[in-house]
């Protein structure tokens, strides 16, 4: 119990485990079928091939599929003038790999230098030789690729991360409109019941965030006949929000009173929490934004300096709320009509 719990907890791919083992005895298996030599190189090839997403395994098996071409050129090469020795594999070893990372096809050097030393231990590159090395890769690359056609699909584990950070932003939101109209000491206090921290919310955010990228990307990949690179817009969008979330618990925490102007970016904070949502493109938001602005700008002007600053930090705070609103704008006006009728279904 105590070992499934800890491979629970490392995050272990278990499927990716049943198909390592499952394959590579299959390709073993259809290898023997054929009759092919060293039919054992079949699996481990298979092994190899396996990756972690589909697109990064058809991209990989691409590679080592060119890197077997330019090992069977550099060692028909090497042997037919040098002959079948030990040194000779040396020199093709050094040849082989400064050509893989030359032509950036790192990925075959391990696989392609197995098959190679199958030619140094028969002393053979004749025609059949070389199509049973061959058919020995096509049958493990295949095998690899195939079972990695199935990869369960994470949309749903995605979709909940999106409404996991907008509940998190929420929250958020809702303590800096609180925040900013909690009652504060002088600039010489060192009470800090009067700062706003929100660290724990912030680094859930942050947390959040992270795996929730790698799942879109993961989800990306794993998705060869649709585009879903809205996901990763989405995220992206949200870690940058997040960055001007950050500045405005910075500027609150600026604030030594609370002027007769807090109370209506502390209401406007709240309206942002109650229509923030994936399909809000904050178009009125932004509107109402600028009419509180705008009665910003007729307000009397302040009389003593601990006013004017704080009065200050409020302006900026405003700026902060409309650059979080028009990275929103933005996400939405630059995702293309598809993406809206793809993603945007609200029966969520």
């Amino acid at each position: 119990m105590k070992i499934f719990k800890r491979l629970t907890k490392d995050k272990i791919n278990f499927i990716k485990i049943l198909k390592i083992a499952a394959g590579s005895s299959a390709a073993i298996l259809f290898a023997d079928f054929l009759g092919l030599k060293y039919s054992a190189s079949a699996g481990i090839i298979t092994l190899l091939s396996i990756q972690d997403t589909k697109k990064e395994t058809l991209i990989v098996a691409g590679k080592r599929i060119l890197a077997f071409f330019l090992a069977l050129l550099t060692a028909y090469v090497l042997f037919r003038f040098f002959g079948y020795h030990t040194v000779t594999f040396g020199v093709f070893l050094l040849v082989f790999i400064t050509e893989s990372y030359l032509f950036h096809l790192q990925e075959g050097i391990a696989m392609c230098s197995v098959l190679v030393t199958h030619f140094l231990i028969e002393k053979d590159m004749g025609a059949a030789f070389i199509w049973n090395e061959a058919l020995i890769m096509i049958v493990g690359t295949f095998v690899g690729i195939l079972l990695n056609l199935y990869i369960p699909g994470n949309f749903d584990a995605v979709k909940a991360d999106m409404r996991l950070i907008e509940s998190d932003i929420k929250t958020i939101l809702g303590k800096l409109s609180e925040s900013i109209l909690s009652n504060r000491k002088t600039l010489k206090s060192d009470d800090s019941k009067n700062c706003c921290t929100l660290d724990k919310e912030f680094n859930d955010l942050d947390e959040h965030l992270r795996e929730a990228l790698t799942r879109a990307y993961d989800n990306m990949n794993n998705t060869l006949l649709s585009d879903t690179r809205y996901y990763i817009q989405y995220f992206t969008m949200r870690k940058s929000q997040l960055t001007i979330l950050k500045h405005i618990k910075e500027q609150i925490n600026l604030l030594t009173i609370v002027p007769r102007q807090a109370s209506p970016i502390a209401l406007f904070l709240n309206t942002v929490r109650e229509h923030f949502h994936e399909y809000n493109n904050a178009e009125k938001l932004l509107e109402e934004l600028e009419q509180i602005k705008s009665g910003f700008r007729v307000e009397q002007n302040p009389v003593t300096r601990e006013e004017f600053e704080n009065r200050a930090v409020l302006y900026l705070i405003l700026y902060d709320l409309e650059n979080f609103l028009l990275i929103k704008k933005n996400f939405v006006n630059n995702i293309s009509l598809n993406q809206i009728i793809t993603f945007w279904k609200k029966d969520d």
